[in-house]
């Protein structure tokens, strides 16, 4: 009986988390309508991370969960600035040059994050890991032509984007141990809110202006933000961190496949071949195994939400 309960927990984890990274994917088809309908990355954003923040807190008032208090809160405000800087690195990425060499380029986070973790947090080195930095180093330069100064604003902004996120996620696992994962998640859209307020009320922004850009921006708030959320935070957890970082390397296949389907990108030879080197790159770094204090986080936030 026990036997059978892990199975179908894991199962049922493995379908959420691939059910996040299949939502995650579907960002760039759900910003291409609301560009279409006169938003810029500033605007579209503030919009998203405000919707999605705003309906989570309402459940979570609903639900009687407090927010974080005190250092937790702040901790998850600055973690939502790293995501939120994340994003807009990928999203002025995707307008400037193409979903798909931002997606590749953005990909290459697990290598920041393994770099970071060597040099400067103690963590061991391998050969399997040094392999996946060069295949990683190889697909960035074949994806852009092997010339990253000739290459468009576009692909500067999406490694600002990997480095941003690798930056967060560093930050996440080794500095935050998160009371309630839904309780964190809405202070951290907030975080992401609030970094496209002040240049918003600073700067000005374009909001969407039209009745189809506005359903295009719920969806990507409810569809491609709360939904991957709340999937990844209860299904990680029944798999461990290492098996769910494996299974959301199916985010750039979706993005990538919706960019070529539906949006009329081209995709060269070169940039496949990149794009496939990045994520096998990403694949083997997050199959490296998470540390014990990773895994008993996770583990944590399952007892904890159960």
């Amino acid at each position: 009986m026990n036997s059978h309960s892990h199975r179908n927990g894991h199962a049922r984890g493995f379908g959420l988390v691939l059910l996040a990274a299949f939502c995650y994917g579907l960002q760039p088809l759900f910003a291409q309508y609301a560009y279409a309908g006169g938003a810029d990355p500033v605007g579209l954003l503030l919009s998203r991370f405000a919707i999605a923040a705003g309906v989570l807190l309402v459940f979570l008032r609903w639900r009687g969960i407090p927010l974080p208090t005190g250092q937790l809160a702040r901790q998850n405000l600055l973690l939502g600035f790293g995501y939120g800087l994340a994003a807009l690195g990928y999203y002025s990425a995707a307008r400037s040059a193409s979903v798909s060499l931002a997606i590749i380029l953005v990909y290459t986070f697990p290598a920041f994050v393994t770099v970071v973790s060597i040099t400067c947090l103690g963590e061991r080195s391998s050969t399997l890991k040094l392999v996946s930095l060069a295949l990683a180093l190889g697909g960035v330069s074949m994806a852009t032509g092997l010339n990253l100064s000739g290459a468009s604003m576009g692909a500067l902004w999406a490694l600002f984007a990997a480095v941003c996120y690798g930056a967060s996620v560093i930050y996440g696992t080794h500095r935050i141990n998160h009371e309630n994962p839904l309780a964190s998640a809405a202070m951290l859209l907030l975080g992401c809110a609030l970094t496209f307020a002040v240049p918003a009320v600073l700067q000005g922004a374009s909001l969407p202006s039209t009745a189809l850009s506005w359903w295009a921006t719920l969806g990507l708030a409810l569809f491609a933000t709360l939904v991957p959320v709340a999937a990844f935070l209860a299904g990680s957890p029944r798999i461990g961190p290492s098996s769910a970082a494996t299974l959301s390397t199916l985010e750039p296949v979706v993005a990538v496949s919706i960019a070529v389907l539906l949006m009329g990108e081209q995709v060269t030879y070169a940039m496949l071949a990149g794009g496939v080197m990045v994520l096998i790159a990403a694949v083997l770094l997050a199959r490296q195994g998470p540390s014990e204090r990773e895994f008993s986080s996770l583990e944590g936030s399952a007892t904890r939400d159960q």
